[in-house]
């Protein structure tokens, strides 16, 4: 498998476990954050890795999530401590989803 992320033509499908905390987490912050979690998601179900490069070009192709809320969504998420985003100047953010599995008490 090559490390282009364009290779993966047409992709609507969420890959990997889901589970409800996680999910029910990120439906509390909006349409643009369950988006950036199928994403994320499907990515590491494709690459077998936590930490997944968001680029605008396969989120908007694959989800329909656009760069402006891309990124009001990864503020929001990690205000809430849900994901940890990685910044490079001039490079797509790297994230990786921290909000616990279950909900502990």
């Amino acid at each position: 498998m090559s490390n282009k992320d364009h290779e993966y033509n047409k992709v609507d499908f969420t890959l990997g476990p889901i589970y409800f905390h996680q999910f029910n987490s990120f439906v509390k912050h909006g349409v643009g954050a369950i988006k950036l979690f199928q994403y994320i998601k499907t990515k590491q179900g494709l690459t077998k890795k936590s930490w997944v490069k968001v680029d605008n070009v396969n989120a908007y192709k694959w989800f329909g999530l656009n760069s402006s809320t891309k990124w009001r969504a990864i503020k929001k998420l990690e205000e809430d401590k849900l994901i940890e985003v990685k910044r490079k100047y001039g490079a797509s953010p790297q994230i990786k989803i921290i909000c616990p599995k279950r909900k502990i008490n």
